[in-house]
């Protein structure tokens, strides 16, 4: 039986064979149309993804989407990416494996959830570790600070580890700018907020440096006086220029008639700076012997007090002139100047908020002949919150043949009597500070700032006060600061200077207030988004866009005062212990008269007789 079914006892016994289809189960291939595009495509795709999804979930999908991931992993936001709460070690381990693709890093409010758990050095030495990571790095962005900020000292560290970097935006409080002697010549773009300890050498050494600088901001710098104007003159890339003041603050009286000669300016800002007159705007309007007049597009002279009507007037000789912000100007009216501009009629944007001293028959009448306007910002001007104002300019636009237009305005009341909004109509008007939600006006746009179009409004324009947007956020600006000393009394190296701002020290409650707003956001960077120009200035401003946004405001932001003697770097060494009790009985000789040849007489013994010592027995 057993030689019928197996075969003969000794005959080799057949291996079974089963096809390997068989052993194999029903397998899915994917087949998505999303993963058939190509790498540029799909990693665009994914960068619009958050980055905590998308290494949670994301990155699990399969293998071509997790390559994807390790790709687009390019711009990093701490508090907005939710990294703000991990450790050292766990940041150093995320940059280690994607660190190498990064480009952008944010480092806006970092570690200020845990505000009292961080010392100066220690979020120092967190800042650089993390950056120095990033040997691709081309932008940092370290400028909205709760208490700590970087040194000259710092800096010489992440310029010497990124050689790549293209953009650096700032907070300046404690840089007397030095370290740019050293800085990477790849740089293009420097903004430095709050510049009170930057000295003269700094500038000149930075301007020297990089001369192929396309955009400089600063703002409070003291040092600024014909010498640094002039060597700004010389940077023939200078495309952006930006000079921040305190329109309250005595400024050295010296002359901007140099800045003419920049031959690529397209947005020149000088705004609260009290030495911008009525003949520098001729100067540099002056075709012949302003090479500058041929290019520049875009124009921010807010809060300055010493220009009139004759110096605004002669704006009409830029040809390219697109955009002007004459926010606060109202110590003279200046309804003339405006008049000869409206004229020309190539104007695109108009910003006169802040009580600027203008005529509302002016605005109509700019608006009727300069069919090219696209914004016009009116908001907090009392002079300009009239029913009959509103109903001329809105009828002067909607039955023209201009371009749609885009009013910026906080007084809903005013427009009350207006036809209901539609998006086809050609006016559109937007509440910019909704200080009354309850109250509904059918003609105010349904749409928020944040959702104008792109184009309405110019981030380099408004660059005055960052600080604006988080502390209106925060509702701080009226609240009686916390004393600093609160944090830690005993360790005076690491405490901030008083009067630092309205930042400078949160509560608990604010903190997380702070945490939920802006966490809000979760869009991937864009540095060329528009951004919010509400209300600007000293007043009140609107929360907006997180990321470049915070140039809500246009007339300075507070910063720290100069420490005494920083400039100088003391050392000090303890004597030891027996010099400094030698020194100590030295003085105290010195003190009750006596001199070191005196010697100290030494009392006589005892002296002894035979009559002392009798014999014995």
């Amino acid at each position: 039986m057993l030689s019928n079914n197996f075969g003969q006892v000794g005959q080799p016994y057949p291996r079974p064979y089963f096809p390997l289809q068989e052993l194999r189960d029903d397998e899915f291939v994917q087949n998505s149309p999303l993963l058939r595009l190509n790498d540029n495509v799909l990693d665009a795709i994914v960068e619009y993804v958050p980055l905590k999804d998308r290494l949670l979930q994301l990155r699990s999908v399969c293998h071509r989407l997790s390559d994807s991931v390790k790709r687009s992993v390019k711009s990093i936001e701490f508090l907005r990416d939710e990294l703000d709460y991990c450790d050292d070690a766990k940041i150093a381990f995320f940059l280690a494996v994607y660190g190498k693709n990064v480009e952008h890093v944010n480092y806006d409010l970092y570690r200020s959830c845990s505000l009292r758990e961080y010392t100066q050095w220690s979020w120092r030495q967190s800042v650089i570790s993390s950056v120095t990571r990033c040997a691709q790095l081309k932008q940092l962005d370290i400028l909205i600070c709760c208490r700590h900020r970087l040194r000259d000292g710092d800096l010489h560290v992440i310029f010497k580890q990124c050689q790549q970097l293209e953009v650096l935006r700032m907070d300046a409080s404690y840089i007397n700018g030095h370290c740019f002697a050293k800085s990477p010549n790849t740089l293009r773009k420097i903004e430095l907020e709050c510049c009170r300890s930057f000295t003269k050498q700094g500038v000149l050494g930075m301007c020297a440096r990089l001369p192929k600088l396309q955009t400089l901001h600063v703002s409070l710098l003291p040092c600024i006086d014909e010498q640094v104007i002039k060597r700004i003159g010389d940077m023939k890339c200078l495309r952006n220029l930006s000079i921040v003041a305190d329109p309250e603050q005595k400024m050295n009286q010296f002359r901007l008639a140099e800045i003419r000669r920049l031959p690529k300016l397209s947005t020149l800002c000088l705004d609260g700076v009290n030495n911008v007159t009525d003949k520098f705007l001729g100067d540099l309007c002056e075709a012949a012997t302003s090479p500058a007049s041929g290019s520049i597009e875009h124009l921010s002279f807010s809060f300055c007090k010493n220009i009139g009507p004759n110096g605004i007037a002669k704006l009409k000789n830029l040809p390219k002139l697109k955009s002007l912000n004459l926010d606060g100007v109202s110590k003279r009216d200046i309804s003339t100047g405006l008049e000869a501009i409206g004229n020309v009629g190539k104007l695109e944007r108009l910003m006169v908020s802040e009580e600027t001293f203008v005529s509302p028959r002016t605005i109509v009448d700019f608006v009727t002949k300069c069919e090219t306007l696209r914004t016009l910002d009116i908001s907090a001007n009392h002079r300009l919150k009239d029913k009959g104002f509103a109903e001329q300019v809105y009828s002067t636009r909607v039955f023209s043949f201009g371009k749609p237009m885009v009013i910026l305005t906080d007084f809903k009341s005013m427009w009350r009597n207006l036809p209901p909004f539609s998006y086809q109509s050609r006016v559109e008007i937007v509440n910019v500070n909704d200080r009354y939600p309850e109250e509904f006006v059918e003609s105010i746009s349904t749409n928020t700032p944040q959702q104008l179009p792109r184009g309405h409004l110019i981030p380099d324009l408004r660059r005055g006060n960052r600080y604006k947007m988080l502390d209106f956020s925060l509702d701080t600006s009226g609240e009686q600061l916390i004393d600093p000393a609160n944090f830690d009394s005993q360790d005076q190296e690491n405490q901030p200077p008083s009067e630092i701002g309205p930042l400078s020290v949160l509560s608990e409650q604010e903190q997380a207030e702070l945490a939920r707003v802006l966490m809000e956001i979760q869009q991937p960077f864009n540095a060329a988004d528009w951004i919010n120009f509400n209300e600007c200035a000293f007043a009140r401003s609107t929360v907006s866009n997180f990321e470049d946004s915070i140039t809500v405001g246009s007339a300075g932001a507070p910063g720290p005062p100069r420490e005494k003697g920083s400039d100088k770097i003391l050392k000090h060494s303890r004597p030891s212990r027996p010099k400094r009790q030698a020194q100590k009985e030295r003085a105290q000789q010195r003190r009750s008269g006596a001199t070191n040849n005196q010697k100290v007489p030494v009392p006589t013994g005892p002296s002894f007789t035979e009559d002392d010592f009798p014999p014995l027995g």
